[in-house]
């Protein structure tokens, strides 16, 4: 027996799909707009789950074979058109460095393990992630894992268990799915297997947002709604509340979670309870003309096809423009990519897909030729374009000019940051051990950054013994009763501790503080100290302030000395790229896309320096120092001057710019060690 086509579901996707394209249009409303992709894991649960089910109720077996040749041709015709789209824009206008990235991309979305490379890459929020044409694959990775393991458990489940312990036994693995989240969430997660592909620590954030064990939950709540009988509901008004609360819950989740709501990924479980009800409850009356909606009918169809050429479109005319979108750009960008979208999917995707249910014999071999034609010529691009350094030859003599003095441009950041060679910590004019140590540093990578500029002029030109205690990871606030909201605080709580004791056994020592302040803020909340409530810090005057009680508190546990507070640093814009991508442009872009060599820094991280100074200003032998004195000037900052470039990305500076601001404050530095 056919199962009946649920038509509401088409609705359900439209406004999944909506809320994503808001979402990665920067539509301040929809901040949350990214649970339309939990709203796509519960459907995506319930209609695998209630097709697997009837399949094996009614023949009492199950033919996989069909089931991944539909999935197959229902999803491969647009994935891989929307691939050699790719490939075609970012040959046209990438860096080699991002055209590399771009080609490995291809690849890995092309297998269903996307999710598991940008995991290595950048974290979904990250400002690096806008330039990534095919990020929003990472879910069509989890998706497709899911369809690999879920059916094969299923049927076996269905075939030895009544549906009641089944029910039970999808109900356990949901609750461990959404425990792994708690836990991560609350103690984070330490392993040295788990790191990026720049060696450091993944976040926990970034882990539970790609990996499918932390997901699972979601497609599992649509599959319990299978085992749940319908609700018999005779009154028309409850049938109406319930589905104003589905709604009202997705639009509110929508609105109000964030990208630095705490316990991000447990709460998503509101708005996939939300679109819960919306699936288990009989359809009111009162909604059918919503629910019938011809076009949103049409949408929720094609939302797939919508989804996965709407995102490289943003991605291409952002890497284009490098700026914010006005009001118009975004209106193009929105209904250019619904209009393209609903073409591909009535014109190419569907006649593609056939109407037969049964396929012939013939047609899945050419299935099976053609994915392994494409998987094989991906294959080819990538290696070639990798071993090229990019296709260089796309840059022109002048360009490539610039290569030879900055070196691979795809390892700029890893060479040149500021902290790139000194792991070690401890920077000694002399070899002697057991010098003692005239300055301790203490913060995250935007301490750390400040290494080589120490070296050269505090320790070379002076003969200072310098430590720093943490030079790249975990990155965090080093601060008492601080907790990071992302990754381990016994990580934290360790570099912290031996920090404090290194200081006491250096009590002449000068303590540095540095971090970006509103990035590590974002993600910590403060331990009220008497009550044991959990504050969380975001980016304002009172959040300021216990942040600077806190460091006082620091300042008193390891007793009176020098210290210096390091403000935040010129950072870009989240719409702009680091700079070297920019020089490194195709040649013929130079003049609609030309590289400036300043820039106006991202004002919401640098408000914390003047409150820093204000506060500090009467305290005795508390220093402050605004980093962007040294490389800016009536709010415009400088990312080259003459061969020097500043920044190694978008926040970290250069062993360029870190010399300049420790040259700029050295008699700063130098009357604190005295």
């Amino acid at each position: 027996m056919k199962l009946k086509y649920l038509n509401h579901i088409d609705v359900f996707r439209a406004i999944a799909v909506l809320l994503v394209i808001l979402f990665h249009l920067d539509i301040v409303l929809f901040s949350g707009g990214f649970i339309g992709v939990d709203l796509f894991f519960v459907i995506s649960g319930f209609l695998i789950t209630r097709l697997i089910g009837q399949e094996v109720d009614t023949t009492k077996n199950f033919s996989f074979k069909r089931f991944y040749t539909r999935r197959a041709r229902r999803l491969l015709p647009s994935l891989f058109l929307v691939i050699l789209l790719v490939f075609i824009f970012s040959f046209l206008l990438f860096s080699p460095s991002d055209f590399m990235s771009a080609t490995q991309s291809m690849m890995m979305a092309a297998v269903a393990l996307s999710n598991f490379f940008f995991l290595g890459e950048t974290g979904y929020f990250d400002t690096a992630a806008h330039f990534k044409p095919l990020l929003h694959t990472w879910s069509l990775g989890i998706e497709e894992q899911f369809y690999l393991i879920w059916p094969l458990l299923l049927v076996f489940l269905l075939k030895k268990m009544a549906k009641k312990k089944l029910l039970v036994f999808v109900l356990i693995l949901t609750g461990i799915s959404f425990a792994s989240n708690l836990y991560t969430s609350t103690y984070g997660i330490s392993s040295s297997m788990l790191v990026s592909n720049t060696g450091n620590p993944l976040e926990a954030t970034a882990i539970q947002f790609y990996l499918l064990p932390f997901r699972a939950f979601e497609f599992l709540i649509g599959g319990i709604l299978v085992f749940i009988p319908t609700p018999k509901i005779k009154n028309e008004w409850i049938k109406i509340i319930l589905h104003i609360i589905g709604l009202g819950v997705i639009l509110l989740s929508s609105i109000y979670l964030t990208k630095s709501t705490n316990y991000l990924s447990a709460f998503n479980i509101i708005p996939c309870l939300g679109i819960a009800l919306l699936l288990w409850i009989p359809a009111a009356k009162e909604f059918t003309l919503f629910y019938e909606n011809k076009f949103l009918r049409l949408v929720g169809r094609a939302s797939y096809t919508w989804y996965l050429f709407h995102w490289p479109m943003i991605v291409f005319y952002k890497y284009l423009v490098e700026r914010s979108f006005n009001t118009i750009e975004i209106l193009i960008l929105f209904f250019g990519s619904l209009l393209l979208s609903l073409a591909i999917f009535t014109y190419y995707e569907t006649p593609l897909r056939g109407r037969e249910a049964k396929l012939s014999i013939k047609s899945n071999r050419t299935l099976i030729g053609s994915i392994g034609l494409f998987l094989l010529l991906l294959t080819g691009i990538n290696w070639h374009v990798n071993q090229s350094d990019g296709w260089m030859w796309r840059l022109g003599e002048k360009k490539l000019s610039i290569i030879e003095n900055i070196g691979n441009p795809r390892k700029y950041h890893v060479n040149n940051w500021g902290g790139a060679g000194y792991e070690r910590g401890l920077i000694q004019a002399d070899a002697n051990e057991q010098s003692a140590i005239d300055m301790i540093w203490l913060g995250d990578s935007h301490c750390g950054q400040y290494a080589s500029g120490v070296d050269a002029i505090l320790v070379k030109k002076h003969g200072k013994n310098i430590h720093f205690a943490n030079l790249m990871n975990p990155s965090a606030l080093y601060l008492p009763d601080v907790l990071p909201t992302h990754i381990a605080y016994k990580n934290v709580n360790r570099i912290l501790s031996k920090t404090q004791q290194l200081l006491k056994d250096h009590p002449r020592a000068t303590l540095v503080l540095s971090h970006l302040w509103i990035e590590q803020m974002n993600r910590s909340v403060i331990v009220n100290e008497r009550t044991g409530h959990k504050i969380r810090l975001t980016n304002d005057p009172r959040s300021f302030q216990l942040i600077a009680k806190k460091i006082e508190k620091l300042l008193n546990i390891v007793g009176q000395r020098n210290l210096i507070i390091i403000g935040s640093g010129p950072v870009k814009a989240k719409n702009e790229l680091n700079y070297v991508e920019k020089l490194l442009k195709p040649k013929y872009l130079a003049s609609l896309s030309p590289t400036s060599t300043t820039f106006r820094p991202n004002f919401h991280y640098l408000k914390i320096n003047p409150f820093f100074e204000a506060y500090f200003k009467n305290k005795k032998n508390i220093y402050v120092i605004d980093p962007c004195q040294a490389l800016c000037a009536n709010n415009i900052c400088l990312s080259q001057k003459d061969d020097k470039i500043f920044l190694s990305d978008k926040d970290h500076l250069s062993k360029d710019g870190a010399f300049a601001v420790i040259e700029f404050f050295e008699s700063t530095f130098l009357s604190t060690l005295k």
